[in-house]
């Protein structure tokens, strides 16, 4: 049961983040017949991907298997402000290579995001876009 409740849950916020099996299983390191079966409920994943895939998707390991029936903090949209390019959805406004870039963003650690961060700007700043 658990297996099928989370291979729905994995199908689902996969489809409403606009990825594709293969975006997450090259993030997961595996290959994408091993994240289908994941989703089809066939195995289910260990710990460590459970928890990979949480950071991936932004929710809890307990809503992931179904122990949590709503994840409202992780998943709030920001308050809707006119102009703010945030209201609405905010993931349906993101191009693919946008959606891919967060998700690799999502499992690194904090040391190294802010390294990321760093060159981001930098790039930015050469570009006379900052």
């Amino acid at each position: 049961m658990m297996n099928i409740m989370l291979g729905n849950r994995l199908r689902a916020i996969r489809k409403e983040h606009g990825l594709t099996q293969q975006n997450i299983a090259d993030v997961l390191g595996v290959d994408r017949t091993t994240y289908t079966v994941y989703e089809g409920g066939a195995i289910t994943p260990s710990t460590a991907t459970l928890v990979k895939l949480s950071q991936i998707y932004n929710v809890t390991v307990g809503y992931l298997i179904g122990i949590e029936e709503n994840n409202p903090e992780l998943r709030k949209v920001p308050d809707e402000k006119p102009g703010n390019i945030l209201s609405g959805d905010p993931i349906s406004l993101l191009k693919k290579e946008e959606k891919e870039l967060l998700v690799y963003f999502r499992v690194l650690s904090e040391e190294e995001k802010q390294k990321l961060m760093k060159k981001i700007k930098v790039l930015a700043q050469s570009k006379g876009k900052l």
